[in-house]
């Protein structure tokens, strides 16, 4: 299972760009996805013939977000 972080919702498709691999993304159809999420949410991604399977990360997610709190923290206090 790749794993992908959730860009944007456009035009009725979720928009998901690859961990490590940014320049992929995989688009879903909105009405496809059964899972509740937000933009920048961590998940793995599988499909098989019933549709996607969709896991949401949750630490990963948790943790990328300190991450990105703590830097938007560091460089406030650059100045």
């Amino acid at each position: 299972m790749k794993r992908y972080t959730l860009d944007r919702l456009d035009d009725s498709f979720y928009v998901f760009v690859e961990k490590g691999a940014e320049e992929n993304q995989l688009l879903i159809p909105e009405n496809e996805v059964t899972v509740s999420l937000t933009e920048g949410t961590i998940v793995q991604i599988s499909k098989d013939e019933s549709g996607y399977h969709i896991l949401k990360l949750e630490k990963e997610t948790a943790d990328r977000k300190q991450e990105v709190a703590d830097l938007i923290e560091k460089l406030k206090n650059k100045h």
